[in-house]
């Protein structure tokens, strides 16, 4: 009889351990991060983990959060939108987080939201660094940044303060180069500027010699760049090697230090950079001066993308403690949703059950004389 009430004993704590999710075994909360690793922009993917590890790594030796300690989980998309819905279930099956942060690009969530990936796992991607439109009205899905069209505009009303009229765009041949040539063309249109040539180079390439022909060709006074920094910062030197004079403007994405390091400071001077997030080279906010102080002491580079995986980190540590000591992709989803005006050291965050888009701010910064960032 002893024997019989051991053996059944043992199967129910079994039958428990095998109903116990990872996010719930020993304490565990399991967040994803895909990101385009193998890649061109390899080097801002590596370091924006890191800014996002050591956040979480802080919040554990302090006990976690309601003593659960949160563990990241990483996948590789190569900057493929196929890759990252693999990745994205592969992340799901095996460790079933309640949430994922960032993405490279819109390619991959967009596909996500077409497959119903998310709304399957009934978790949300929050923080996509990406302004595309589309991702700003899904349920499973909380932007942080601007959308593209905020950006654009505000470049557009920089470009034509400083009175060009003649305009063109180079961009990235994928979807968000493509609807920042459209959402760039509407702007100029109100603006009754003339969009007077587009360019285009392929993704995950540095083939701009196209590009710098044609847009030599049409001469005009300034250039908006939409794409990513490597093959930017490419464009730029060959651009200006050529004899272009044209007055370079370039969305948030792009990292300065990152341009000058490719293109040069003589090409890369001047160039007019909208940004989504609060100046992080002065203390224009309490959260830029803390961000500064985070990133010294764990030794991290500093930059705008970094930045934004710092505030992700502390908008979901929020949203953690708001979902309790047993959470959810949907509690979390919750939680995010009633921090209607979340204040992140300055820099506001408003979400609701219809509105997910968190913020609207943007702000042009120029890469000054001696490659500094001045705003």
């Amino acid at each position: 009889m002893r024997n019989i009430a051991l053996r059944l004993t043992t199967a129910v704590i079994a039958a428990s351990f095998l109903l116990t999710t990872p996010a719930q075994a020993a304490g565990k909360v399991y967040l994803g991060r895909v990101g385009a690793l193998s890649s061109k922009i390899k080097e801002k993917v590596e370091s924006s983990n890191a800014t996002l590890t050591k956040f979480f790594e802080e919040i554990n030796r302090k006990g976690g959060i309601h003593g659960n300690q949160i563990e990241l989980v990483f996948g590789d998309d190569g900057f493929d939108s196929n890759r990252h819905v693999e990745e994205t279930k592969r992340i799901i099956a095996k460790h079933q987080p309640i949430a994922f942060i960032g993405s490279s690009g819109s390619g991959g969530p967009q596909e996500l939201i077409k497959q119903g990936i998310l709304a399957e796992a009934r978790i949300p991607l929050i923080a996509p660094i990406t302004g595309a439109i589309p991702l700003r009205n899904d349920p499973y899905i909380f932007p942080i940044r601007a959308s593209w069209v905020d950006e654009l505009q505000k470049l557009s009303q920089q470009v034509q303060a400083l009175g060009h009229q003649r305009v063109a765009v180079l961009y990235q041949n994928d979807s968000d180069g493509k609807f920042g040539v459209f959402a760039a063309r509407q702007e100029f249109k109100k603006l009754n500027m003339d969009l007077v040539a587009t360019a285009a180079y392929d993704r995950n390439t540095m083939d701009v010699a196209p590009a710098v022909k044609t847009l030599l060709e049409a001469q005009p006074t300034a250039i908006l760049l939409a794409g990513v920094q490597e093959a930017l910062a490419e464009f730029l030197k060959q651009y200006r090697l050529a004899g272009g004079t044209a007055q370079m403007y370039t969305i948030s994405v792009v990292d300065a230090q990152e341009l000058i390091q490719v293109a040069g400071i003589n090409a890369a001077r001047g160039t007019g950079i909208s940004q989504v997030l609060p100046f992080i080279f002065a203390d224009s906010t309490p959260i830029s001066k803390e961000y500064r102080a985070f990133a010294k002491r764990n030794k991290l580079n500093i930059g705008y993308t970094e930045f934004e995986f710092y505030i992700a980190g502390k908008l979901v540590a929020e949203a953690l403690r708001k979902a309790g000591s047993e959470p959810t992709g949907e509690k979390l989803i919750k939680a995010l949703e009633s921090l209607d005006n979340f204040n992140v050291g300055g820099y506001r965050l408003s979400f609701a059950p219809d509105r997910h888009a968190g913020s609207k701010f943007v702000e042009v910064t120029v890469i000054g004389q001696s490659g500094q960032l001045v705003r």
